[in-house]
């Protein structure tokens, strides 16, 4: 039982208060670990739009340790499961380790998903965290290609023998 889209009743009211902000999404895309050095990898970035609007868990905490509290708000999306991206349904479109950027250019991690109505009405709410640093943010590298074992590896096949002749052939 679907039952009613509250949320599709109430986006036009929402939208024309505090409007959708686009952002950009990198998707995480896995990991490599090298000499000890994790280095974390990201798809191709992609443009959506937002609804980012204060967590309601920074209200009235922030008044005794607010140098040790991140900066945290929440964010709505479009998260369909008819929504592809990259050719693969990916709900919700958004995941935790994924990284936002937003219009003033400041970077946001996904910290959490929050609420996940994406076969039901569409949209997901996840936790954002402000980063203070802009991170690294690098595709993952092409796979080196096999050599092909017909094909010569550069330089073989190029060498000459030179016979230098020695006194005694004279």
């Amino acid at each position: 039982m679907l039952g009613m889209n509250l949320h599709a009743i109430v986006r036009g009211s929402i939208t024309s208060v505090h409007p959708d902000e686009t952002v950009t999404l990198y998707q995480s895309d896995g990991q490599a670990v090298a000499y000890g050095r994790v280095t974390p990898y990201y798809k191709e970035p992609i443009t959506i739009a937002a609804q980012i609007q204060p967590n309601a868990e920074n209200s009235l905490d922030h008044s005794e340790n607010v140098p040790d509290m991140p900066h945290t708000e929440q964010m709505f999306v479009d998260s369909s499961q008819l929504l592809p991206v990259d050719g693969i349904s990916r709900v919700p479109l958004c995941r935790t380790g994924d990284i936002i950027q937003r219009e003033d250019g400041t970077y946001w991690h996904i910290s959490k998903v929050l609420e996940d109505w994406s076969a039901h009405a569409g949209w997901a709410n996840f936790e954002i965290t402000q980063l203070v640093t802009p991170p690294v943010l690098q595709t993952r590298p092409a796979p080196e290609p096999e050599p092909d074992p017909e094909e010569p590896d550069e330089g073989e096949g190029n060498l000459s023998l030179i016979h230098i002749p020695s006194p005694r052939d004279a």
